[in-house]
């Protein structure tokens, strides 16, 4: 056999591999006049004088900021095309004062840029204090880039270079060399179509996670996503990027049986409920003769198609534990990976994400065997979640191995507002100290949301010290709005004590399968985020709104609504409970309260649909786009809606990507979902009947697995007005004019309305929308508990408690 490996080999590899060397330094400038063009027009490119310098004694990146040599001009120096660009975008934030965000067609931008050019008082000089800024989570490419075509990735690689990136992940298009690889090896294109998944699934097929669902992946999508993976490594060499691009972790069709029938192959343990036609991916073990067959010839056609930058992701054990704790078998499969990429090219360095190290599997033992076979200089590991649960600190540094300090944040593209800014802000300057840091990176699954916290982790990328999070963030607050606002500037130093101290959240009620009992998420801030809302929409009377500002709007106004959404099922939930318990419910109550319910989803679905950011016509119809036939945009179709619902043909990973931020999803989905749970109970409440579960289930379940498959097109453009339609929202929502009565440290302890249930807001406009809707409630106190009986003979001192009374 290991004859044959060697003659297939030498038949398939004998072109000549293209190494991409740097690009010179001249055309890495000119990159950077073409994102100048791009980006504020062509008649500030000669207004920028770009100048060469060498990188800091340390090989790490720098720029600088001076007064050009002609009038009006301003000089930016860096090493590389990234850090000129870097040092133009702080130009634009710091002497401009605009911003440069995720945002649908520049949307996300505010680049009023001040005529003439600010002059600098003096020379600035700024240096990185790491080597590595690193950008992208594996899962990144299926949860947000699975559609993009070359205007949006030119877009991202504009956006990278201006703040600092020069590692990122570049996944595109490999399962055309994978392709390539095992059909000259022999297997046929139906072999290929069991192994490969749909394209919205990808990254876990890569993984080997799964396999198949949402196939076949057809000839031309590979061929199209071929051509446009030479163009983003193209464009991110001529920025002097370094792409990581894919190495050989051990996942293989089935049917690589055939042609190596003796090799050691496994299957892996179902990693998400499938069955045995998607799950249980196989896995050639590392130490098997034959891996070192496919991973040499995996790099050598990679380099031949694409070129090599050198560093390769591979992660062969992703949430799953390998065969053997015996050290001897881990250093082995290690060795035998960097062994691999060395074989297609002598100088490979392994970048490896420490997500694995989280399982129980790894004890210092087994941790030590597996990476003290690489040499340090040939291994790089991201530290995926360093802001909330990092391991280089439980590892000695990864026992000497160089890592990167990311910021994971970010699960399935989960919508909410959070992050720790005062832990971005603090743990790369403080984890640096006394560790083998040499970088930092953003890894979040899914991107297009917080953009606060992405823009404040990549400027930790260039900051040695410590510095003042308020300022930082009235900066912020100034460029991304285009102007100082003191309601702004409010909202934003109440989100930084509040909403933006959690590291993560949890989904809304109204984006998961609707139940009796249901968990809860961000509580605690819901009454600070009313506050905010008011303080935004009173602001948007004042101010010339930008992009970002009606962003910012809608994202808030959506949370406050949904936050308020969960209270409403509080007392939808008791009110069920009580008819029940006592049948004391009367039914018209009980829709009364549904009709809010109900009403309140369909509002969230308005304000989202008034940006284009925020739409579910979006990322279905850039998925048929990339369909040359019916046939294959039906496909793509199915692999969008899927992805961000059941994710899976029987709801294997439910809602894990789901989208309380998508019009069209919000009402056409989640709705429906919900309206037919609260249909059901409230027909065993008009009939005094008890709901059969099993049977909803099994409906709901129908109802989702046919919304995978349908054809429904939804707008791809706003539809409405996004600043009087959230006013509005305040008035109706966070505004009651039902008088009460108010009781100064009282409470009237025992007549909880909701059984001992504490709402989410404490806001008293609020508290009165919800204590109107049930006819049983008399009155709240301001610890957010409704009353069923708020007479005087219930009253009782509580200091600082307020027991507001129906007049």
């Amino acid at each position: 056999m290991a004859s044959t490996s060697f003659v297939l080999v030498s038949l398939l590899f004998c072109a000549v591999s293209i190494v991409a060397d740097p690009a010179p330094i001249a055309d890495q400038q000119k990159a950077v006049q073409g994102l100048i063009g791009r980006l504020i027009g062509e008649e500030y490119v000669e207004k920028f004088h770009l100048e060469p310098i060498a990188p800091t004694s340390g090989g790490r990146d720098v720029f600088e900021i001076e007064s050009g040599p002609q009038n009006g001009q301003i000089t930016l120096r860096g090493n590389s095309g990234v850090a000129m660009a870097s040092g133009l975008y702080w130009y634009l934030k710091y002497y401009c004062y605009c911003e440069v965000s995720w945002g649908n067609n520049g949307t996300g931008d505010q680049l009023n840029v001040p005529s003439p050019l600010p002059q600098p008082t003096e020379k600035l000089r700024v240096e990185s204090p790491v080597k590595y800024k690193y950008y992208m989570n594996v899962c990144t490419v299926s949860y947000s880039m699975a559609w993009w075509d070359w205007n949006r990735w030119q877009r991202e690689i504009d956006w990278m270079a201006l703040q600092g990136i020069n590692l990122p992940l570049s996944f595109t298009g490999q399962e055309y060399i994978w392709a390539k690889v095992f059909m000259q090896m022999g297997l046929n294109e139906s072999e290929l179509d069991e192994y490969f998944s749909g394209p919205a699934f990808l990254a876990w097929n890569r993984m080997g996670n799964m396999r198949g669902w949402g196939g076949p992946l057809r000839t031309s999508w590979r061929e199209k996503q071929y051509n446009l993976q030479k163009q983003i490594l193209a464009r991110q060499r001529e920025f002097g990027m370094t792409s990581v691009l894919a190495g050989f972790s051990g996942h293989v069709p089935e049917a690589l049986k055939r042609i190596y029938p003796n090799a050691n192959l496994t299957r892996s343990p179902d990693w998400g409920r499938f069955n045995d036609t998607y799950c249980c991916v196989y896995l050639l073990s590392p130490i098997d003769p034959e891996f070192q067959t496919v991973a040499k010839a995996y790099v050598q056609v990679q380099t031949q198609e694409f070129g090599t930058d050198h560093v390769y992701n591979v992660d062969t054990f992703n949430e799953m534990n390998p065969a053997s704790s015996d050290p001897t078998y881990l250093a082995e499969a290690s060795g035998a990976v960097l062994k691999g990429l060395q074989a297609g090219d002598p100088d490979a360095i392994w970048l490896m994400q420490g997500w694995l190290f989280r399982s129980g599997f790894w004890g210092p033992a087994e941790m030590k065997a597996y990476l003290n076979a690489i040499p340090n200089d040939k291994m790089i590991i991201l530290d995926l979640a360093a802001e909330t649960n990092p391991i280089w600190s439980k590892s000695d540094s990864f026992y000497g191995k160089p890592f990167v300090w990311c910021f994971l944040h970010n699960f399935g593209g989960t919508r909410g507002l959070y992050g720790n800014l005062s832990r971005i802000a603090t743990g790369p300057l403080a984890d640096r100290a006394g560790s083998t840091m040499d970088g930092i990176g953003i890894t979040m699954e899914a991107i297009e949301q917080n953009p606060v916290a992405y823009q404040l982790m990549l400027e930790m990328g260039w900051r040695s010290e410590p510095f003042d999070l308020g300022v930082w963030l009235s900066n912020y607050t100034r460029r991304r709005y285009g102007v100082s606002n003191d309601d702004l500037t409010g909202a934003w130093m109440i989100l930084m004590n509040t909403l933006y101290t959690i590291p993560s959240t949890s989904k809304s009620q109204v984006e998961v399968r609707p139940a009796i009992t249901m968990g809860t998420n961000y509580g605690p801030n819901t009454t600070a985020l009313v506050e905010v809302w008011r303080l935004f929409a009173k602001a948007a009377s004042d101010i010339k709104p930008t992009g970002p500002f009606l962003y910012d709007l809608v994202d808030v106004t959506r949370q406050a609504l949904l936050n308020l959404f969960t209270d409403f099922h509080s007392i939808f939930m008791v009110s069920y409970q009580r008819y029940q318990t006592y049948h004391m419910n009367s039914s018209t109550e009980f829709d009364g309260i549904i009709a809010q319910m109900l009403e309140l989803i369909q509002d969230a679905d308005k304000i989202l649909a008034t940006d284009v950011n925020y739409l579910l016509g979006t990322w279905i119809e850039t998925a048929r786009s990339w369909g040359d036939t019916d046939d294959e945009k039906r496909e793509l179709e199915m692999n969008a809606r899927n992805q961000v619902t059941l994710w899976g043909p029987r709801g294997n990973i439910e809602d894990y990507a789901s989208k309380n931020g998508w019009s069209g999803l919000v009402s056409d989905y989640y709705k429906s979902r919900w309206t037919l749970f609260i249909d059901r109970l409230s027909t065993s409440v008009h009939d005094g009947t008890t709901m059969d579960f099993d049977k909803y289930e099994a409906d709901l379940l129908a109802m989702e697995q046919d919304w995978s498959y349908a054809s429904k097109s939804f707008p791809t453009e706003p539809v409405g007005s996004t600043i009087p339609l959230a006013q509005d929202l305040v008035k109706k929502w966070a505004t009651c004019d039902s008088g009460y009565v108010t009781f100064q440290d009282t409470d009237a302890p025992g007549h909880d309305l909701l059984l001992g249930k504490q709402l989410w807001t404490r806001d008293v406009e609020q508290l009165k929308i919800l204590c109107d809707c049930d006819y049983l409630c008399t009155g709240f106190n301001s610890n957010g508990y409704l009353k069923n009986d708020t007479s005087s003979s219930t009253h009782q001192h509580s200091s600082g408690t307020v027991l507001y009374v129906k007049a």
